[in-house]
């Protein structure tokens, strides 16, 4: 199957760059040539599976984070595209608001399969340009993300960055919408320090406007909260 080579070779791709690691680097971790990683990453060559093996070495990641190919997912990475996707499916658009730079944050969360009790293996392609191709993130993590009856959690780790654990939960939605809000945990960057701060979560990209906004900004209320209890709390629904 060419896509099963083409998926795997993306994400050699998106690790090796992650890490700041060039393709004449990585072809020595590896002991390949230039030439041959460039056509396992283009998806030109199927990889046996000692090779998996060694090049997730070279990446320190599981060969389980290459090989997560989902037909269904990868279907529905075309249909993510003009916002068809429904609440429960592969694909979530998440956004926050980024005072320091007077933007609204894209993030893409990708979850590919059930495990036990409900959890299903996660991605969080974080800081898009666009959505077209999530690859181009500037922050990659990955994780997992389960669902209970009131609220659905988030566990996900930077993979350029082992130090950073990244929490995120949101409160489920009651609408049609499937529309979620939050509290998102984590390192900021420039400088690192401990931060959280309010996100949303649908199904369907949003329109990024003054009203998305105002919902992700702290408001009086939240604020007045915050004093008075001493902590950060999200107690709004969409």
């Amino acid at each position: 199957m060419k896509e099963v080579s083409i998926h795997v070779g993306k994400r050699i791709r998106l690790y090796r760059k992650m890490k700041n690691m060039t393709i004449e680097v990585f072809a020595g971790l590896i002991n390949k040539s230039k030439a041959t990683v460039s056509k396992y990453e283009n998806g030109d060559i199927a990889i046996d599976i000692e090779t998996l093996f060694i090049i997730a070495q070279a990446l320190n990641i599981s060969v389980n984070q290459l090989i997560d190919y989902d037909k269904k997912v990868e279907d529905g990475d075309k249909r993510a595209e003009t916002g068809t996707q429904s609440y429960g499916k592969t694909r979530l658009y998440m956004y926050f608001y980024d005072g320091r730079r007077n933007r609204i944050v894209r993030n893409v969360i990708d979850a590919r399969s059930t495990g036990e009790s409900g959890i299903y293996h996660a991605d969080l392609y974080a800081d898009l340009e666009d959505y077209s191709n999530c690859y181009k993130c500037k922050y990659l993590y990955h994780g997992t993300m389960r669902r209970y009856d009131t609220f659905t959690n988030f566990h996900f780790e930077n993979q350029n960055n082992k130090m950073e654990r990244v929490f995120l939960y949101a409160m489920n939605s009651f609408s049609p919408s499937g529309k979620m809000i939050g509290m998102f945990s984590g390192l900021s960057t420039q400088p690192i320090l401990p931060v959280s701060f309010k996100f949303l979560i649908s199904p369907d990209m949003m329109e990024e406007n003054e009203e998305m906004i105002e919902t992700l900004r702290f408001s009086k209320e939240d604020i007045r909260v915050c004093k008075k209890m001493n902590m950060f709390v999200v107690n709004q629904h969409l």
